[in-house]
């Protein structure tokens, strides 16, 4: 009898690659990347061919059973309104890829239709925000971000914003940032706090019902960089029930200049060891920064899981590509 191959199940908490393809004609001051200046751009319009990191035919041809939380990121320095426009090209760009690829790819609306949008062979597409600025201090846009089935969203990017400060900046939530906090929770949309300060982080931990995501953070007992979580972060996540998403980042991962297989797999056993075998899955930043040559692009994210399994066992490797996502997704829609 010939043997059947299960294919790899992968959920990735985080990506750029909506915008980079996106504002790649109408915003090239972006920068998302340095080399997409070099690209032509009809190699950078369609989800499905293209030269980023994700593409979905590219993922399909791969084998995997795929669940990818594409982020409209939100720049700090646009101003409310220009974060507004931002926001509101990336779901348009979102929902014109969605109608051209359905054969590829299903918009998330209820993370309990995940196992069966990719059993079916389709790409699971979980729309996400990065960058909480074009807000402002309206809550009416979180609920237009809700009814654009948003399902996570981060609250600040690197600055401050109206709702919080992120990691360059020193103050905490604000009075309306607690008001978003709710009315996230509310909408079943998770708050993401990767990005943010320490102060900050505190602060929405206290004022969160609800679990919550750090989508694309490390650890920082094995790498110093700010963005990373702190053991007590870490814990702190875990004992409510939320996740966090390792960051494939060269400069979050490691302080050397190229990242290697055992950079990662120390950050992996390091929030192992803190009880993380529920809590840890993927938040690759694909298409948005310089990830190690040997994950890039997207579909050789299954030599993760290779990698994994071989050091960690099966079980393990399936949670924290697939499963512990999944999980809390489908948690986070219920009552």
């Amino acid at each position: 009898m010939p043997i059947i191959t299960e294919p790899t199940r992968i959920f990735d908490l985080h990506c750029d690659t909506l915008d980079r393809l996106a504002l790649h004609s109408i915003m090239p001051e972006a920068g998302f990347m340095a080399e997409d200046a070099a690209i032509p751009a009809h190699r950078m319009q369609s989800l499905a061919d293209n030269d980023c990191h994700i593409d979905l035919q590219r993922m399909a041809r791969g084998g995997y059973a795929w669940c990818q939380c594409f982020a409209a990121f939100i720049p700090d320095d646009i101003g409310v309104e220009g974060g507004y426009r931002v926001f509101d090209t990336v779901r348009r760009y979102f929902e014109g890829q969605l109608a051209q690829h359905a054969a590829l790819v299903e918009q998330v609306r209820d993370a309990r239709d995940i196992r069966s949008i990719v059993d079916a062979g389709r790409c699971a597409a979980v729309f996400t925000v990065e960058g909480g600025s074009f807000i402002g201090e309206d809550a009416d846009r979180i609920h237009e971000a809700a009814d654009a089935g948003v399902k996570m969203l981060t609250l600040t990017w690197n600055d401050k914003n109206a709702i919080a400060s992120g990691n360059k900046t020193g103050d905490g939530l604000s009075h309306f940032g607690r008001e978003a906090v709710r009315a996230l929770e509310q909408r079943r949309v998770a708050v993401d706090v990767s990005h943010l300060n320490d102060r900050s982080f505190w602060d929405v931990l206290d004022a969160a019902q609800r679990p919550v995501a750090a989508s694309h953070s490390n650890a920082r007992a094995v790498c110093g960089h700010p963005r990373n979580l702190t053991d007590d972060q870490f814990r702190a996540i875990a004992e409510r029930g939320g996740i966090v998403g390792l960051n494939f980042c060269q400069r979050f991962l490691t302080d050397a200049s190229h990242a290697t297989r055992d950079d990662v797999l120390r950050h992996v056993d390091h929030m192992l060891e803190l009880g993380g075998e529920r809590v840890l899955a993927l938040g690759s930043d694909y298409d948005g920064c310089d990830v190690p040559a040997w994950l890039a692009p997207a579909e050789k994210v299954g030599d993760l899981h290779t990698l994994f399994s071989e050091q960690f066992g099966t079980q393990i490797a399936d949670a924290v590509c697939f499963e512990n996502a999944c999980a809390f997704f489908e948690r986070n829609e219920r009552a």
